[in-house]
């Protein structure tokens, strides 16, 4: 279920959209090409792609992943988003310079908050950890690496160049890698679960007969009734480890501390 903040950013940057195609028709249709109208399209374009990073960042929030992310990403979006607005709409600014590179590094930190609250999400076996933390560290480089160049205006030499680059290929890479090995840490724990062999002792509802059902599909002994069983094992909140005969205090994956199992319909 999405919460407020989602549905309202989407209900955002669905309007957004829609305003931005109605102005952009307006303005080829009529041939105008006026400061405002530009400024108008700009706007627009400004909200809409404020709208995406924030619905990610809320999404990061909603998880309670990393917790403080979420909504420091949100922060960071809605004050990019209103430097943004204030350089469309401002025709002066008392020391334009100043506020450009400050301007910048708002925008660098919302979507490089909102990048890591991301990779945050994916729930990774212990093996695979490496990955996101590598990536990670590429994107705080990368950031911090423009940022110092946006505000210190140092020529990108060779070097710069390079690093930089190095930086944007391994965030590239490892960006496209965490999601995999997410899924593959998923179908991994599911599989666990699955291949295990269980059985649940029941009485038939249409003849009353008592037996044992495998788990699945399967039928009555004594009637032939269709009987379908599916079991949903509990998972560790934490890192989503399958606590099925868990016989610890604490998740074997990450070492968080796991309730005792409660009987059913409690």
């Amino acid at each position: 279920m999405r919460s407020q903040t989602q549905r309202w950013l989407l209900s955002l940057l669905i309007l957004s959209i829609c305003l931005s195609g109605l102005l952009g028709i307006l303005v080829l249709l009529t041939g105008g090409r006026s400061w405002f109208e530009v400024r108008i399209l700009l706007t627009t374009a400004a909200i809409g792609a404020a709208s995406i990073v924030g619905l990610a960042a809320a999404a990061v929030h909603e998880a309670r992943r990393w917790t403080p992310l979420g909504a420091v990403g949100m922060g960071a979006t809605g004050v990019a988003l209103a430097m943004t607005l204030i350089v469309i709409w401002v025709d002066s600014l008392i020391d334009v310079e100043a506020y450009t590179k400050t301007w910048a590094c708002a925008i660098i930190a919302s979507i490089g908050l909102t990048h890591v609250g991301l990779l945050a999400l994916a729930r990774l076996r212990r093996q695979f950890e490496f990955a996101r933390g590598v990536t990670i560290l590429a994107i705080v480089t990368l950031a911090l690496q423009i940022a110092f160049l946006i505000v210190t205006e140092t020529d990108a030499g060779d070097f710069w160049a390079r690093l930089i680059g190095v930086n944007a290929i391994i965030d590239v890479c490892g960006t496209i890698a965490v999601p995999i090995l997410h899924r593959i840490s998923d179908i991994s724990k599911r599989e666990a679960i699955v291949t295990t062999a269980l059985a649940v002792q029941l009485t038939c509802p249409r003849c009353g007969r008592p037996q044992q059902v495998a788990v699945g599909g399967a039928r009555c002994g004594g009637c032939g009734l269709g009987i379908k069983i599916e079991i949903e094992e509990e998972h560790c909140p934490s890192c989503g480890y399958p606590l099925y005969q868990l016989t610890s205090a604490a998740c074997p994956e990450c070492g968080a501390p796991i309730a005792p199992p409660r009987p059913a319909g409690t």
